[in-house]
C-alpha cells in the first residue's frame, strides 16, 4: 500500500504525548547554533468541492551554516495524475544581497517512492537552488490544482527542526463543506471569518524553535504538535467516500477489495494442494499464510488506484508477486476457497505514528489480514518473510487497525504487543582462564521473535561485511574481547532461532592490583539500557520499538588453584517496567573452580513517559553499582583471586 505525495522538503516536516512549543525552553534568540531558519512560510488551501482544490504554497529559508546548505539545497513537491502543479518558481538571494532567480535546468521530475515500488505513477518535481550557500535567502512557491481532495495536504506541523519565524496556514471552503479540525500538542493563533457563504480559517505560528530529536524517542508525529484538516466525504473518480467514520472508509475499502478476492479455480486447487490430509483450521491456515509468505515476492505497482485498490487474487497467484495488499488478498481468497475465513486490515505501522480513533481517515499504509477467532482475532502479515505463524513484525503490534468485513462494515480493534518472552535472546558464555590471565571462551546467542528479525536484517544485508559485524557484537558484549571466529546458523523455520556461534578471547583478562590478582565477571554486559538512562532529563517519553527479555549463563572457568576470594552477592533491580537480576555461584567441575554468573534484563513496556525517566536512571544505577559501569569498574564491581 502507498502513500500518496504531500509537499516533500529537504528535511523534516513534524506531526500521543505532544510537546508543545511553549515546554520546550529556548533562547531569545531562536536561531543561535541553528543550520537554517524559516522566515515565512505560507499554505493557501481553497477547497471548492471534492473534486476542486487550490493549493499555493511559498516558502522564505535563510541558510546559516555549511550543513544547512546541504540539507536545503532543494526542494520537491508531489504529483500524480489527480494533481497539476502549477506555477512552480523559485529564487535565491545572494549573502551579499543579489537576487536570481532558479533557471528550468535546475528543475527536474523524479521518482517518488524508494526502489522497493518498481512503478508508479506518483512523481515529484525538484528544485535545486544555485547558489545555496551560508547567509543565502532562498525562496520558492508553486500552484497545486487539486482533483480530489483525498490528496489535499492535511497536516501541517507546529515545528520544524529549525526554528519558524512565521507560518501561516489558511483554509477556506464553503460553509455547508464537512471538515474535521483538530489543533494537537499546541495553541497556534486562529481566526475564523466568513463570507459570501463560505468560512476561512487561519492559523498562525510565531517564532518557534526547532525541534531537536532525542534518541530512542516515540514517532516524530506523535510528539510535534501539529494542525489537521480532514474532510468528512471524498470523493475518488465514481466514489463517494463518508470519511466521517470508520465504518465508511472501510464500505469504500471492500468496494475495492471484494471482486478481487473472489477465488478462481486455479486458486482453489492450489489452496487444497497446500492443505491436503488436514483438517484443522488453524493449520490449514498457517499452510496458506507460509506459501504466501515465502512463496510471493514483493513488488509494488502503484497506478491510479492501484495504491488503494489490490491486483485481482488470481493474477497475483499466476505472477507471483505483489505488495502488502496483493499478498492479503491472496491469503483471504486461497482461504476462501476452502471455507476459511480472513477479512483485509487496514494499518498504519507504528513508525508512521498512532491513528487519532476519534478522527476517522483513511491515513494508512500497509496492509495485513484478520482471522476471526473466539477471543477476536488473530493477525497475519504475509508481506514479512521470516514472521512466524501467529507472530506480527514489531511496526504492526500494539496500534489501532481497521478490520474490513466482508459485508462492508469495518471495526477498529488494536493489534496485541508481543510479550518479552516472544521477543528473547539467551546468551550462553564458556570461558577459561589460563595462569597468565588470558582468557578464551565461546558464545552461543540464539534470539526469537523480533529481536531475531532485526538480527537477521543485519546479517542479510550487510553478508560480505558480516564478520565486522559479529566483531563489533563481541566488543559490545565484552569491551577488550577479540573475536577469532564465528559461525552463524540461519532458522530453518519461522519459529527456529537465530543462533551466532562466537570463539574469542580477552588477553590480559586479569590485572593485579598489589598482592591481588582482579577480574569482572561480566563478559554478558546491556549497553542499550545504559545509554538510554545516561542523561539527565528528556523531553519526549522512552521508546522501544518492542519489549524483549535477554537471559545469560556465564560459566568462567578459573586455573588450577585458584578461587576467588568473595563472590558477589546477588542483585535485583525493578524500574517503571524493566527488571533485572544478577546472580553468582561458585561451583566445582573436577580440578577447576567455575564462577557461574546468570543474568536477566526484561523490558516489559513500550514506552517510559518523561515523569518516570528519573526511575529508569535509578534502575540503572542499581545495576551499576555491582558491574562495572559502562566500562570501568568499581569499587564493589571487581573480584579478587
Amino acid at each position: 500500500m502507498s502513500t500518496e505525495p504531500r509537499v516533500v522538503l529537504f528535511a523534516l516536516l513534524g506531526a500521543a504525548s505532544f510537546l508543545s512549543v511553549a515546554d520546550q525552553a529556548h533562547s531569545a534568540d531562536i536561531t543561535a547554533g541553528e543550520d537554517a531558519v524559516i522566515l515565512e512560510e505560507k499554505w493557501d488551501i481553497d477547497i471548492r468541492s471534492p473534486e476542486d482544490v487550490l493549493e499555493r504554497y511559498s516558502r522564505r529559508l535563510q541558510i546559516l551554516t555549511p550543513r544547512g546548505a546541504e540539507e536545503y539545497k532543494g526542494a520537491a513537491v508531489g504529483y500524480n495524475p489527480w494533481i497539476s502543479i502549477k506555477d512552480f518558481r523559485g529564487s535565491v538571494e545572494s549573502p551579499n544581497g543579489k537576487r536570481f532567480d532558479v533557471k528550468k535546468q535546475n528543475i527536474v521530475d523524479t521518482a517518488v517512492f524508494e526502489s522497493f515500488v518498481l512503478y508508479a505513477d506518483s512523481k515529484q518535481r525538484v528544485m535545486i537552488f544555485p547558489g545555496a550557500v551560508p547567509g543565502a535567502v532562498i525562496e520558492y512557491s508553486y500552484v497545486k490544482e487539486i482533483r480530489c481532495i483525498f490528496f489535499m495536504e492535511d497536516t501541517f506541523s507546529l515545528q520544524e527542526e529549525i526554528p519558524i519565524r512565521l507560518r501561516r496556514v489558511t483554509v477556506t471552503a464553503p460553509a455547508s463543506f464537512p471538515l474535521r479540525i483538530a489543533v494537537r500538542g499546541g495553541k497556534p493563533e486562529y481566526a475564523r471569518s466568513e463570507e459570501d457563504g463560505r468560512v476561512t480559517h487561519t492559523w498562525l505560528v510565531r517564532d518557534a524553535p526547532g525541534f531537536k530529536r532525542e534518541p530512542d524517542m516515540p514517532p516524530e508525529q506523535d510528539v510535534v504538535g501539529n494542525i489537521v484538516v480532514m474532510p468528512k466525504e471524498i470523493v475518488w473518480d465514481s466514489s463517494r467516500i463518508d470519511a466521517s467514520q470508520w465504518a465508511g472508509i472501510a464500505s469504500w475499502d471492500w468496494s475495492l477489495v471484494r471482486e478481487r478476492v473472489t477465488p478462481t479455480p486455479e486458486i482453489t486447487q492450489q489452496a487444497r494442494e497446500l492443505t491436503a490430509g488436514v483438517t484443522d483450521p488453524l493449520e490449514q491456515t498457517r499452510r496458506l499464510y507460509d506459501f504466501v509468505r515465502s512463496k510471493v515476492t514483493y513488488v509494488a505497482i502503484a497506478l491510479g488506484i492501484g495504491g488503494w485498490q489490490p491486483h485481482a487474487a488470481a493474477d497475483v497467484l499466476r505472477n507471483r508477486y505483489g505488495d502488502c495488499k496483493d499478498k492479503a488478498t491472496l491469503l483471504i481468497s486461497m482461504m476462501h476457497s476452502i471455507g476459511l475465513k480472513g477479512y483485509p486490515v487496514l494499518v498504519r505501522t507504528r513508525d508512521d505514528g498512532l491513528i487519532d480513533r476519534d478522527a476517522p481517515s483513511p491515513s494508512f499504509n500497509h496492509a495485513i489480514v484478520a482471522v476471526p477467532q473466539e477471543d477476536g482475532y488473530l493477525f497475519l502479515d504475509p508481506t514479512s518473510e521470516m514472521a512466524p505463524f501467529g507472530d506480527l513484525p514489531y511496526v504492526d503490534q500494539g496500534v489501532s487497525v481497521l478490520v474490513v468485513k466482508d459485508d462492508g462494515t469495518g471495526e477498529l480493534v488494536d493489534t496485541p504487543l508481543s510479550s518479552p518472552e516472544t521477543n528473547r535472546a539467551n546468551r550462553l558464555v564458556t570461558a577459561s582462564l589460563n595462569s597468565l590471565g588470558d582468557l578464551t571462551g565461546n558464545y552461543i546467542i540464539d534470539m526469537w521473535g523480533q529481536t531475531r528479525l532485526e538480527m537477521i536484517q543485519q546479517l542479510e544485508s550487510k553478508p560480505t561485511e558480516q564478520a565486522d559485524f559479529v566483531k563489533d557484537l563481541v566488543s559490545t558484549l565484552c569491551p577488550g574481547a577479540v573475536m577469532t571466529a564465528h559461525e552463524v546458523t540461519m532458522p530453518a523455520r519461522p519459529s527456529d532461532p537465530l543462533r551466532i556461534t562466537i570463539r574469542f578471547e580477552v588477553p590480559r583478562f586479569v590485572t593485579r592490583a598489589g598482592s591481588f590478582e582482579v577480574l569482572t565477571p561480566y563478559l554478558v554486559r546491556f549497553p542499550y539500557l545504559t545509554r538510554i538512562a545516561a542523561y539527565s532529563s528528556r523531553r519526549s517519553p522512552v521508546f522501544f520499538d518492542y519489549p524483549y527479555s535477554v537471559t545469560s549463563e556465564t560459566r568462567l572457568r578459573l586455573p588450577p588453584g585458584r578461587t576467588l576470594k568473595k563472590v558477589p552477592a546477588d542483585r535485583e533491580s525493578t524500574g517503571p517496567g524493566l527488571a533485572a537480576t544478577t546472580k553468582h555461584e561458585l561451583v566445582r567441575e573436577g580440578d577447576y573452580q567455575v564462577l557461574v554468573v546468570r543474568r536477566s534484563v526484561s523490558v516489559s513496556k513500550r514506552e517510559i513517559p518523561v515523569s518516570d525517566y528519573p526511575a529508569l536512571r535509578d534502575f540503572r544505577r542499581s545495576r551499576s553499582s555491582h558491574r562495572p559501569f559502562p566500562d570501568r569498574w568499581t569499587s564493589s564491581s571487581p573480584i579478587h583471586l
